[in-house]
């Protein structure tokens, strides 16, 4: 493998139902960038840490005519403040890259998408996602934030919650009038997404898979809503509105700032931004399209490369 490229820093942001990367010089130009496999913080088990460091090596692998990056900077979906897991993860990226774990900061992506978007202090971001989160970044350092306690709890407005909204709306009209929920555009582009207009194929969807899996159910949503279906209409408006409340948490706590609503999951319906909007007073940002956070963290990590400490 060659020898590390000083010059360049890596960028990674993870995701449940995706990752991407960028490989950025120092000017700031983009040398390379590409998506991979999804992946989490959750590395609790060993064949899950095996995975994720094949996702790693092979992307190595894919940088080999380039060079090994001189510093890498990862924000992981899933990372609490104190986690062990930012180890694990050092450890598995030094080993792929072969690059000195003194080169390589593992944050929150949450972290990572705040630093994309505000300096310390500026703003608030309502990020959907998977999950859902309204988080703020304190000129101390501070991390305050909203929401974000996972599927099983919250995570209101969020990809997975759409896609389990639809469900439970669409298999209580099953309950009430047996055929008709499946029979609406919503039914249909569920049943083509799960494989089958039935429980089982809901149930085997939903329980044998994980909360990306759940997520990625919520593009058959946006379709039906695309359709112009009424319930789908009625999910994405609601998805807003929970969206709201998590900025309007965090105004309450750190003041009247501009908040930046972000997250493929919020770009799923028009419906979801413009409800969003009417909530939260201005100033509000619309952002997904336009703020590149990969290519953020290429940055910070060509800070890296010539720093002597890891902070930013």
């Amino acid at each position: 493998m060659p020898a590390p490229d000083d010059r360049l820093g890596l960028g990674i942001e993870t995701g449940g139902t995706g990752s991407r990367w960028c490989l950025s010089a120092p000017s700031g130009a983009i040398v390379a960038r590409g998506e991979m496999e999804p992946m989490t913080g959750h590395v609790f088990t060993q064949s899950e840490r095996e995975r994720v460091a094949g996702i790693f090596t092979r992307l190595a692998g894919e940088l080999g005519n380039i060079g090994r990056p001189g510093a890498i900077v990862a924000g992981v979906t899933g990372l609490g403040p104190e986690s062990a897991v930012r180890a694990v993860f050092s450890e598995i990226l030094a080993t792929a890259f072969a690059c000195p774990e003194a080169k390589i900061l593992v944050v929150d992506d949450m972290w990572l998408g705040y630093r994309a978007r505000f300096a310390p202090g500026e703003g608030i971001i309502v990020y959907s996602g998977t999950g859902s989160i309204g988080y703020h970044l304190s000129t101390e350092g501070e991390i305050i934030r909203a929401g974000g306690r996972g599927v099983l709890i919250d995570d209101g407005g969020s990809a997975a919650w759409i896609a389990a909204e639809a469900l439970r709306r669409l298999l209580r009209r099953e309950d009430e009038s047996p055929g008709s929920g499946w029979k609406s555009p919503l039914g249909r582009a569920l049943a083509e997404a799960l494989g089958g207009a039935s429980w089982d194929a809901v149930r085997t969807h939903v329980y044998g898979g994980d909360r990306g899996s759940l997520g990625l159910l919520a593009r058959a949503v946006a379709t039906a809503g695309d359709a112009g279906d009424p319930t789908a209409a009625e999910i994405f408006m609601q998805a807003g509105e929970e969206l709201a409340r998590l900025a309007l948490a965090l105004r309450a706590r750190v003041g009247a700032k501009p908040v930046a609503l972000c997250g493929r999951a919020a770009t799923l319906s028009p419906l979801i931004a413009q409800r969003f909007q009417a909530l939260v007073a201005p100033p509000v940002a619309l952002d997904e399209t336009q703020v590149d956070v990969p290519g953020c963290a290429a940055s910070l990590a060509c800070e890296l490369a010539y720093a002597n400490e890891t902070r930013f």
